[in-house]
């Protein structure tokens, strides 16, 4: 499983405690009868919220680990995703400090909790929408005549550019997802595995530069010589 579809599962998992939590807030504050007891409603809702703020917190970490290795190139998709997410961050911990440390503000501790779970939700589908709307774009048609890229390069400089810009996504000596998909014997193949263009040298420095899809640019930081050295080491698997 790659990191992205496990970081993926524990979203959902994470909006579900959500979920739990406002619905038992509701019931709490909203219906005189209730057929489930009140101990056990704050009860779930306290149990609910903690496992929101464990997946947060391992979400993040994940979220942040990707911010460190694209550094200044983060799509604005990216961008919008991180800012609701710190303002989810941001109103949760307000929500926890009146809880813990200063109860006579109670009184906005649902309309808080209320916003919590609102921005979690959107923050969700913005991320979910966008990836099954790109993911069901048709990819455009392979070139019939891509030109030819030099194969000369230094393969072990290229393992270094490698481990510093792309084994955060990808394997280079595996055929499995990580985030991005295995490159093992990605220049032996017929069509390079998301584009589905001709696995050809320059289409793969095309990729590098211009990329389709969720791929970010790496135009400003490697060097031709530097993605002759990325295309001499992904030659040795």
């Amino acid at each position: 499983m790659s990191l992205f579809h496990f970081k993926s599962i524990l979203s959902i998992f994470f909006l579900l405690a959500g979920l739990i939590a406002v619905i038992c807030m509701l019931t709490l504050m909203g219906r005189a009868e209730r057929k489930i007891s009140a101990v056990f409603l704050r009860r779930m809702h306290k149990g609910a919220g903690v496992v929101f703020a464990i997946l947060l917190l391992m979400i993040s970490y994940f979220c942040i680990k990707y911010v460190a290795m694209i550094g200044d190139k983060l799509s604005l998709r990216a961008v919008f995703h991180g800012v609701l997410a710190l303002g989810l961050i941001i109103v949760l911990a307000l929500k926890l400090s009146i809880v813990g440390f200063y109860k006579q503000f109670l009184r906005y501790v649902p309309g808080l909790g209320m916003t919590v779970f609102a921005l979690a939700f959107v923050v969700f589908c913005t991320s979910a929408g966008f990836f099954f709307l790109s993911t069901s774009q048709k990819p455009p048609e392979p070139e019939k005549q891509p030109s030819a890229v030099s194969p000369e390069g230094d393969a072990q400089l290229g393992e270094a550019l490698f481990d510093n810009n792309c084994s955060f996504c990808h394997y280079a000596d595996r055929f499995y997802t990580k985030i991005g998909p295995g490159l093992k014997e990605i220049l032996k193949k017929e069509k390079l595995p998301v584009s589905k263009k001709p696995a050809t040298p320059e289409n793969v420095r095309e990729q590098l530069l211009n990329p389709y899809k969720n791929m970010p640019s790496f135009e400003s930081s490697l060097s031709e010589e530097e993605i002759k050295n990325l295309l001499a080491y992904l030659k040795t698997f």
